[in-house]
C-alpha cells in the first residue's frame, strides 16, 4: 500500500507540473524516504511534525493557507487522485484562478473529500479545528465556511481513490493510470485477491449475472452499471457520509447489515449473501463503525488480502476465514471500493457490442 500510494502521488506531482498552473507545490509526508523521493520530483517538501505529536489535518491547512492568504489553495490526499488528468486539473485550476464574487471550492466528493481546490484560502483558519481528518473538508467549507462547494460529475477520474488493497487493482487496467503507478502494477505477482478482481470483471461482462455491492455507494453507480451492463445489482447502501458528517467519531454509525453479521455468524451470513449474488464488493468499514471497535490498518488490510492468520482482531479474523472460504468472489475494502474503484473497474472494461 504504501509503494502504491507513493506512486499514485508521484503520478499527481507530474499532471500538476504539466498544467504549468500550479505552483509551488508543497508536500507533507510521514517518511523520510518518500519526502526524498517526492523532493526529487520537483515538491517542496514540508519537514515532519514533531516526534509524538498527533497530526491535525485541519491545522496543517490552516498552517499552509496562510502562508498564502486569500490566494487560490488546492489539496490533494497523497493517493487521492490516481486517474485524474492533466486536463481536468487544468480547467479546475484556471476557473480557481479567476476573480470569484464569493469563495468556491471545486472538490471531487462534498460527502467524502479527498481532494479540492478553493479560490481561496483564506476561509480554512475559521474552520481547521473540525477538520480532524479530509473527509469532512467540502461539508465544513460549506456548512461552516461559506463557501460554493461545487462538486464535480462522480467518473472514476474524480472518485477513485487508493485506500485499500482491492483499490490498487480494479484500477490497475484503466487507461488513465500514471506512469509512476503503472511500474509498481508490473511489479506486482499474482494473488487471491488479483483471482476475485478478475473474476468480477468477468462477472461483469457476463449478462444475467448477479452482483451485490454493500456500503457507501450511490445510485451514479447503480446507473453506470445499467448503462454499460447487463447484470443484476442488489444493492445495499448505508451510512453515506459517516466520516465527514462525525457519526463515526461519536459512534452513532448503524448498519443493519452489520446487525445480520453479528446476529448470524460470518460464516452463515457469507452462507446467505452467495445465495443471493454471483459476486460481492462490500464495504466493510461501515461494520467496523457500527461495531465502535476501528481495526488498525494492518489488520484491515490484511483481511482485505485474505491473511486471517495476521489478523489480530479476532471478529475480523473469523470474518476473514469466512470470506476466504466464500463459494463467489467476494471483495472488502472501503469507499472507494465501492464508488472510484468500481467505476475505474467499469471504465476498463471493453464496451458491450452494440444490439
Amino acid at each position: 500500500m504504501a509503494k502504491a500510494r507513493l506512486a499514485s502521488c508521484r503520478d499527481t506531482l507530474e499532471r500538476l507540473h504539466l498544467t504549468q498552473l500550479a505552483g509551488p507545490i508543497v508536500v507533507l509526508a510521514a517518511e523520510a524516504s518518500d519526502r526524498a523521493v517526492l523532493a526529487g520530483d520537483g515538491a517542496e517538501v514540508l519537514p515532519a511534525p514533531p516526534g509524538g505529536e498527533p497530526f491535525h489535518f485541519g491545522r496543517a491547512l490552516a498552517d499552509l493557507a496562510a502562508r498564502y492568504g486569500e490566494r487560490p489553495v488546492a489539496y490533494f490526499g497523497g493517493a487521492s487522485a490516481p486517474l485524474t488528468s492533466t486536463r481536468l486539473l487544468s480547467d479546475i485550476l484556471s476557473q480557481a484562478l479567476q476573480p470569484a464574487r464569493a469563495p468556491t471550492a471545486w472538490v471531487n466528493n462534498p460527502l467524502s473529500t479527498d481532494w479540492a481546490v478553493l479560490s481561496s484560502a483564506g476561509g480554512v483558519e475559521p474552520v481547521a479545528a473540525a477538520l480532524t481528518t479530509d473527509n469532512p473538508l467540502g461539508w465544513v467549507l460549506e456548512h461552516q465556511a461559506g463557501y460554493q462547494v461545487l462538486g464535480l460529475p462522480p467518473s472514476a477520474e474524480t472518485q477513485a481513490d487508493i485506500d485499500t488493497p482491492a483499490d490498487v487493482l480494479m484500477l490497475a487496467r484503466h487507461p488513465q493510470v500514471g506512469r509512476a503507478l503503472r511500474a509498481f502494477l508490473d511489479t506486482l505477482a499474482p494473488s487471491r485477491l488479483l483471482t476475485n478482481v478478475d473474476a468480477l470483471r468477468r462477472l461483469l461482462s457476463t449478462p444475467a449475472s448477479t452482483l451485490a455491492i454493500i456500503g457507501r455507494s450511490s445510485s451514479a453507480i447503480w446507473h453506470e452499471i445499467e448503462r454499460r451492463k447487463q447484470v443484476w445489482v442488489r444493492l445495499f447502501v448505508e451510512e453515506r457520509g459517516m466520516l465527514a458528517s462525525g457519526r463515526a467519531e461519536r459512534g452513532e454509525v448503524r448498519s443493519l447489515i452489520g446487525e445480520l453479521l453479528d446476529d448470524w455468524g460470518p460464516e452463515r451470513f457469507i452462507d446467505r449473501l452467495a445465495g443471493m449474488a454471483d459476486g460481492v464488493l462490500w464495504d466493510n468499514r461501515v461494520w467496523m463503525a457500527h461495531r465502535g471497535l476501528w481495526p488498525s490498518a494492518g489488520d484491515r488490510f490484511a483481511s482485505d488480502l485474505g491473511w486471517a492468520d495476521e489478523v489480530r482482531d479476532p471478529d475480523l479474523a473469523a470474518l476473514t476465514r469466512a470470506l476466504r472460504g466464500a463459494p463467489i468472489p467476494i471483495l472488502t475494502g472501503g469507499h472507494s471500493l465501492v464508488s472510484g474503484s468500481l467505476m475505474a473497474l467499469l471504465e476498463s472494461l471493453p464496451a458491450p457490442d452494440p444490439a
